[in-house]
């Protein structure tokens, strides 16, 4: 029923043949891909043997690891592509006419269907390896009982999840609405299965290390371990691009949280991982990542993020490195290294906002954002050590990992649900003033005068003038001129497709007012065009921002669905952490209940021996 009464609403979903068109392709490729699999299994073909051989000499690993890899890591540069210009997108033109007129999509499509394909040809290239994962997963008899490795099958697990973010996210759209932020619950979705599939591609490094026995790591494993934690670093600051590309949807304080979780998280990593200068190495890797995207997309002739730096956290971190040596305790060092990135990480990051950022963070941002960033670099920090101290297979005990782990997941959650908080005032009006400037457009200086004399405006974290998706982004700061009174520090577009709306964000209030909005039909919406001067209240910012989601549909319908793309979310962070362990800890008995050779961790160099820890839960 909600597909057919909304075939002919093109706000609220894909178009129906567009769907027919995408799903037919997915049924080909994967024909595609499953006959390759079989004729391999069969003998009838050596083309995936060969691959995997030459991939393993190449990065000197096992085939059924070696070929993954590379495709995985090729579909995630894809797919970050793919994401950095969607984004630019829909915020300099507005909503796609279909999944199938937006070509960023296809490098989304393309990048999550390759993890997909990645983990299967792991599983495949693995059932006849010569040396096969000590701490393989055996199928039980019903299922084939198959002998899968670890990584592997998890990145069967990170493509299936993000893929199903597809369909989802058209359903989601066609009893929702759409809700135009990166942050939707099926969005997460697709981006959580690529982010997570990163700490993958590690485990089925290590994996595959386990599996030669070997003493040393090779110089491809030293290259995989730089590119990892950078591509973590990556990933985590991704979720804070909203806020780098100037529209933001929720509040200011989940920018310094994202970033203090970024640089705690994959800083602390790289350092534990790799060693002396591994923090520096990581945020310079990851700086041409997202350098060379950022190039990319405006090159495009789009909009560009500002680029948060990482480099005082880094610093900072290898600096602390030469007192607390991670070598002899790493939740210690990772501990205080999050905190650091929480701390000194909060005031770099505060003044590069003043340098290039659309939305600079303001004083009245300290009072929270500083202890939240201190929390989640700090929580950041524990879990970042955890995967450092796995993939150098130097996990602690069971019961102070899980006991670190719960804890540093429990303050994620806890300053989560504060950052998602909002309690607007009601009745605010704003008297506005438009003073035009000579154009061909109707373009002008706002100025505005709040009800409450100023006091909400003064102490903000944001308050400006956004203009988007009429073919590009113009940001605008609010500047108080005289007591109570605010100017924009730049003329602001009126016309076409534009949607300009005066935003200000205080304490737990996110309120907006619409200065041009455009009429939709498809909607429908009938558009908002003010006059030279007018009086209006200002309206909760996501009835303003998000025009196109639909007002009618019950919260209690709404929120538990949002909750149900958490919880699966939490499930899968759940299953990846899992899986670490498994390869991380390495027990004999794990080898002997998948019935894989038994073939003891060997020492790195430096390492101080001691006894396996018990297999993981």
């Amino acid at each position: 029923m909600i597909l057919a009464a909304s075939a002919d609403t093109p706000a609220a979903g894909a178009p129906l043949e567009q769907i027919a068109i995408a799903s037919g392709f997915a049924a080909i490729t994967t024909a595609v891909l499953l006959t390759l699999i079989m004729r391999h299994r069969s003998g009838r073909s050596t083309v995936l043997a060969r691959a995997g051989d030459a991939a393993g000499r190449l990065l000197a690993m096992e085939p059924w690891a070696g070929l993954p890899f590379l495709v995985g890591s090729l579909a995630l540069v894809c797919g970050g592509f793919g994401v950095f210009w969607d984004i630019s997108l829909h915020i300099d033109t507005g909503r796609d006419p279909g999944p199938l007129a937006n070509p960023s999509h296809y490098f989304i499509l393309l990048a999550l269907y390759g993890l997909f394909a990645a983990g299967l040809m792991s599983c495949a290239l693995h059932e006849k390896t010569k040396t096969p994962s000590p701490v393989a997963v055996r199928l039980p008899p019903w299922a084939g009982g198959l002998k899968l490795p670890v990584g592997g099958a998890l990145l069967i697990s990170c493509g299936a999840f993000a893929l199903t973010g597809f369909p989802l996210d058209d359903f989601w759209h066609r009893m929702f609405g759409q809700d135009v932020t990166l942050w939707g619950p099926t969005h997460l979705v697709m981006i959580n299965g690529a982010i997570l599939s990163v700490p993958v591609l590690a485990v089925l490094a290590l994996e595959s290390r386990r599996a030669r026995g070997g003493t040393v790591v090779p110089t491809a494993e030293t290259v995989v371990r730089t590119l990892l934690p950078a591509a973590l670093l990556f990933a985590i600051a991704f979720w804070a691009t909203e806020f780098d590309w100037g529209v933001p949807q929720f509040r200011v304080v989940w920018h310094p949280l994202l970033l203090a979780l970024a640089g705690g998280v994959a800083l602390t990593c790289g350092r534990v991982v790799l060693g002396r200068g591994g923090a520096l190495r990581v945020v310079a890797v990851y700086l041409v990542l997202r350098g060379a995207l950022e190039l990319a997309v405006w090159a495009l002739g789009r909009s560009v993020p500002a680029m948060p730096l990482f480099l005082v956290e880094a610093i900072g971190v290898e600096l602390l490195a030469l007192a607390l040596r991670p070598e002899r305790g790493a939740l210690r060092f990772g501990a205080a290294a999050g905190l650091l990135c929480g701390t000194v990480g909060f005031a770099a990051q505060y003044a590069w906002t003043h340098v290039w950022a659309p939305v600079p963070w303001t004083p009245s941002l300290i009072a929270e954002g500083l202890p939240s960033a201190a929390l989640a670099g700090l929580a950041g920090g524990a879990l970042g050590a955890l995967l450092g101290a796995g993939l150098r297979q130097e996990l602690p005990a069971r019961p102070v990992r899980r006991g670190v782990g719960l804890a540093a997941a429990a303050t994620l959650v806890v300053l989560g649900a504060n950052a998602l908080w909002v309690s607007n005032p009601k009745g605010l009006t704003a008297d506005v003033t438009l003073t035009p400037v000579s154009g061909a457009q109707r373009s002008a200086v706002a100025t505005v005068r709040f009800s409450d004399g100023g006091r909400l405006a003064r102490k903000a974290e944001m308050r400006e003038v956004l203009a988007w998706q009429g073919g590009r982004r113009v940001v605008r700061q609010l500047v108080e001129v005289s007591p109570g009174v605010f100017r924009t520090d730049g003329a602001v577009p009126l016309y076409g497709t534009f949607k300009t709306n005066i935003r200000v964000q205080s304490g737990r209030a996110l309120i907006a007012l619409p200065l041009h909005l455009p009429r939709e039909p498809s909607i429908p919406t009938p558009g908002v065009t003010r006059p030279d001067h007018f009086t209006a209240t200002m309206l909760a910012d996501s009835k303003v921002m998000q025009t196109e989601r639909k007002d009618y549909v019950p919260g209690w319908l709404w929120t538990p669905a949002a909750l149900l793309m958490l919880a699966f979310c939490g499930l899968f962070v759940l299953g990846i952490s899992t899986g670490l362990a498994r390869v991380a800890d390495g027990a004999a008995g794990d080898a002997g209940r998948t019935g894989a050779a038994a073939t003891p961790s060997r020492r790195l160099p430096g390492r101080p021996r001691r006894a396996p820890a018990p297999a993981a839960s």
